[in-house]
């Protein structure tokens, strides 16, 4: 399985399963993460987002011509 072909489909549900299970962690006390972890996590996440819905836009052009 190639790697970064997964990755490049995935990346946004990466990101939203582990600050989900950061998330129970912190809540059970059992692993806390510094405040300025989940900022970097969000901006991961939403700049995945981001990326994924350009991806979307440029074939939704290219199949419009």
């Amino acid at each position: 399985m190639n790697i970064k072909k997964f990755l490049s489909g995935n990346r946004t549900y990466i990101i939203a399963g582990v600050i989900g299970v950061l998330g129970v962690l912190q809540g059970l006390n059992v692993f806390v993460i510094p405040e300025s972890g989940w900022l970097v996590l969000g901006a991961f996440g939403l700049g995945f987002l981001r990326a994924g819905v350009n991806g979307v836009a440029k074939t939704v052009k290219e199949n419009k011509k």
